[in-house]
């Protein structure tokens, strides 16, 4: 998309858009699966998302890992508890991607001192991949792996799975995939943070979420409550459209670069 391709109320909107960042002192992300797409990543929800496909599994996985974690190691480490399932397209999608032009819009207002945190619901690691740092990731990463009690976390290349189930060098707790799961609650010290963020936050990005997973659905609403302006990029309408003050329509992989830029360049023009 370049400038010719934008139409004068799209424009309006971007610029709308980057005037509320440069007037906010704490700028926040919460990142979606949209956001994902563009790296050839299925979303869960909407057009073409797994769970429109497929139906919505059952909310047991996590019980099942809790009943029994030896178990489910063993099934995880030999393949079968991905044989046949809908999640094996994700894996294999996840496994080909790369971060795409809004990942590393991103990293360029985080790197300019404009976005403070990202708070993102996606596993696919694409966020660290492409550069960004302060990153909240709500619902876990696909490379790492966690202590249940005191929520260590390592690389999973990094951790030996010689034992099974494995257990914490240092508290000795359980150790599962970053992940969350289904049926499990979201890490005690990320909510948290996600929390304090959302507090501290005066402006925030809804970029490529349906807005209807909680907690994180909750996270936007309670900014807006609060006072800070919201700005969706989606392509779609969600649940959060409504309580929105901008709304820019398209993919954020077009869209994010061309807020990025129009903020930097009144970043610049500003500086002393």
């Amino acid at each position: 998309m370049n400038n010719t391709q934008i139409s004068p109320e799209t424009q309006v909107l971007l610029q709308r858009a980057a005037e509320a960042i440069g007037s906010a002192s704490h700028l926040v992300a919460m990142a979606g699966a949209g956001l994902s797409v563009e790296s050839g990543i299925p979303p869960y929800r909407g057009p073409g998302g797994l769970w429109t496909k497929n139906g919505e599994p059952p909310m047991l996985s996590y019980k099942e890992f809790a009943r029994d974690p030896k178990e489910w190691w063993e099934k995880r480490l030999i393949g079968e508890g991905d044989t046949g399932h809908p999640l094996q397209e994700m894996k294999s999608a996840v496994d080909r991607s790369e971060p795409n032009p809004g990942h590393y819009s991103l990293v360029e207002l985080e790197k300019s001192g404009v976005l403070k945190s990202i708070m993102t619901q996606n596993v696919d690691n694409l966020h660290r991949r492409a550069g960004s740092r302060a990153v909240l990731e709500i619902h876990g990463n696909r490379t790492k792996l966690r202590c249940t009690d005191c929520v260590t976390r390592w690389n999973r290349e990094d951790f030996p799975l010689s034992e099974l189930p494995p257990t914490c060098p240092d508290c000795g707790g359980i150790v599962k995939m970053d992940t969350v799961m289904f049926g499990e609650p979201i890490p005690a010290d990320v909510l948290q943070e996600c929390k304090q963020q959302t507090g501290l936050c005066d402006c925030m990005l809804v970029i490529g979420t349906s807005g209807t997973v909680k907690p994180a659905a909750q996270l936007p609403l309670i900014a807006k409550e609060r006072g800070a302006t919201l700005i969706e990029i989606n392509p779609e309408e969600t649940a959060l459209t409504s309580s929105c003050d901008v709304v820019l329509r398209g993919p954020s992989g077009e869209l994010l670069p061309l807020l990025t830029q129009i903020v930097l360049d009144q970043t610049r023009h500003n500086s002393p």
